[in-house]
């Protein structure tokens, strides 16, 4: 099971909300400025994370086509 760190946990809120406001999830970059992150490799690299770790589901090969799953939900959930 992947460790939810503090960043990973922004990370989720963010495209939550993002998804909530806009119907798609955000670009990279748009995610990088969300939380705080410069660099869009590394935004990449927790998505990757993430999504090997079953919390993330993408339609494409875009990560603004990325979905939270079910599990993801229930996690947020429990560390708020």
């Amino acid at each position: 099971m992947i460790r939810l760190t503090a960043r990973r946990v922004r990370i989720l809120e963010a495209i939550a909300a993002h998804i909530a406001a806009h119907g798609v999830g955000p670009s990279v970059r748009e995610l990088g400025r969300a939380v705080g992150l410069a660099s869009s490799s590394s935004v990449a690299h927790q998505l990757a994370q993430l999504e090997s770790g079953g919390l993330l589901v993408r339609a494409g090969r875009a990560w603004s086509t990325a979905e939270l799953t079910g599990t993801a939900v229930r996690r947020l959930a429990a560390s708020r």
